[in-house]
């Protein structure tokens, strides 16, 4: 099976969907410094979360977090360890209508933009049929673009909200509400489906060997993953201190690389035969620009930076991901 690798994708379709970026960038900032505040106030790493060797470097401080490099598979770690009361208190406590609402906004427009490219990825790497369980659903975004591809799937996810939601949107394909400690032992045990999703959740995983021990336990013969790398977003947040950080903060207590990744696959022995690399770095130094303006004029500001940035953003964020040191990789692992 031939590796199939992609580059890029446009940032004009999606400009819209993240308009709060832009217009609650202080409201954005301010929850993600809450978020680090708790972080901070769990037990210190140790060890790199991917490789789990004791090879840490003092890296960077942002937003009142130390962050380390290892040495031995460039994977970017905070300071703390990911606990279950961290998660709890991220992903559970704050599941309600604040992420109901998230989620809401243009639910048809991030199935069309963000969703749907990511389902026709993954059936130009498997050729076969697909059936396919995805973890970590959400409100089921992905799953509705594969049920519009003609994909069966099946979704579990640890939120009742957000099933609620994703299940008045679709139509065959559904979400079931699980508690995350049942869904390892479902993907271990489970013969139906061939292919195992995990859409922006392994990063979020308080230990993702865990699941990712459970996929090679299993049937399934292939995952997909999307997850957010260690690239120049990171320093444009170190940078600029008044900016809402997106990559590297609150949920997102390490990034991953190439290396980091490559290691991975090595270790679970997976095949790469899909790689998608694409990013928002240009566009968060756009955003950054425009959030810490001193304009005296906005109307003439925005005409001028769109004029000698935005309209030359996609080839700029282009050589970035040409050189796989973007801001995210969807990538699709065979076992051998």
């Amino acid at each position: 099976m031939k590796k199939i690798i992609k580059f890029s994708k446009t940032y004009n379709n999606v400009l819209s969907i993240k308009k709060d970026f832009y217009d609650e960038n202080w409201q954005n900032l301010n929850n993600q410094v809450k978020i680090n505040k708790y972080y901070k106030q769990n037990p210190i790493r140790i060890s790199c979360k991917n490789c789990q060797k004791k090879t840490l470097q003092k890296f960077i401080k942002n937003f009142l977090i130390e962050y380390y490099v290892c040495s031995n598979c460039s994977h970017l770690n905070g300071k703390y360890q990911d606990t279950e009361k961290f998660a709890k208190k991220l992903y559970f406590e704050r599941s309600g209508k604040n992420y109901y609402k998230n989620y809401l906004n243009d639910y048809n427009g991030r199935v069309k933009n963000i969703y749907l490219p990511k389902a026709e990825f993954l059936k130009k790497i498997i050729k076969k049929k697909i059936n396919l369980l995805d973890i970590g659903s959400g409100g089921g975004h992905f799953l509705k673009a594969l049920e519009i591809k003609k994909i069966n799937a099946q979704g579990f996810e640890p939120s009742k909200v957000l099933c609620d939601l994703g299940n008045i949107k679709l139509k065959k394909n559904k979400l079931i509400n699980s508690d995350f400690n049942e869904i390892y032992e479902v993907v271990a045990n489970q013969s139906k489906f061939n292919t195992i999703s995990l859409i922006g959740v392994l990063e979020h995983l308080i230990d993702p060997h865990l699941l990712l021990k459970s996929f090679k336990k299993g049937k399934a013969k292939f995952l997909y993953i999307s997850v957010p790398l260690f690239s120049l977003s990171v320093f444009l947040e170190n940078s600029f201190k008044n900016v809402f950080p997106r990559q590297l903060s609150g949920g997102h207590t390490h990034l991953y690389t190439k290396d980091s990744l490559n290691k991975m696959a090595k270790k679970y022995n997976l095949k790469i035969v899909g790689e998608w690399w694409f990013g928002t770095d240009f566009p968060d130094l756009y955003r950054s620009l425009i959030n810490t303006s001193t304009s005296l004029n906005k109307e003439i500001y925005l005409k001028e930076i769109n004029n000698k940035l935005f309209k030359v953003i996609n080839e700029l964020q282009a050589v970035l991901d040409r050189n796989k040191i973007c801001s995210e990789v969807h990538m699709v692992f065979k076992k051998k």
